[in-house]
């Protein structure tokens, strides 16, 4: 529950403050984990880690103006993959801060990253979400697409190795499922 509190939060402060980053500068959320959101022993549940970043995600959509484009043209964001990679090995106390910004693209899937912070600005983890647009048409959804409607000028950025390896992954799952549904 307190997560839904946190999302509300971040939706109102986002939408009441200035909406005017870029998708490659992106956002930075800043929060402060709650005693209930670590174990006994002072852990972030590995649970919360996802919940924080869809937080921070809600909050990049709506900081970049992408939240208004994908209602206005009917598009579906899906998230295909993730890979964390942890810089330190517990998440410490106080106050964190997740940067998310989009980093690479490649026809229509778009890598965006959550870099975690500590108090002192030390990376904690850095997590990268490979994600795609659809909508209900058989057109595809591209990063040029996205960048047009967003007014942003068209950057080609190439997908970094490990989303390069997530996107091989996701499509040679893709192509056995569709391979087994023939049969």
């Amino acid at each position: 529950m307190d997560l839904f509190f946190s999302l509300l939060l971040t939706v109102f402060r986002t939408y009441l403050g200035p909406r005017d980053a870029n998708v490659w500068d992106g956002t930075r959320h800043h929060f402060k984990p709650k005693i209930w959101d670590r174990t006994s022993s002072g852990q972030l549940f590995p649970s919360r880690i996802p919940s924080f970043i869809d937080i921070s995600l809600i909050n990049f959509f709506i900081g970049t103006r992408m939240s208004a484009v994908v209602r206005r043209n009917g598009w579906i964001p899906i998230v295909i993959s993730s890979a964390q990679t942890r810089q330190q090995s517990a998440i410490p106390n106080g106050e964190l801060e997740i940067h998310t910004r989009v980093v690479g693209w490649e026809d229509q899937y778009v890598e965006i990253e959550h870099t975690w912070f500590d108090e002192t600005g030390a990376e904690i983890l850095n997590s990268v979400y490979l994600t795609r647009v659809t909508h209900a048409g058989r057109d595809k959804i591209t990063g040029a697409d996205m960048l047009r409607e967003l007014g942003e000028p068209h950057v080609e950025k190439p997908l970094s190795p490990v989303a390069r390896g997530l996107l091989e992954e996701y499509l040679r799952v893709k192509d056995a499922n569709q391979a087994l549904s023939l049969a």
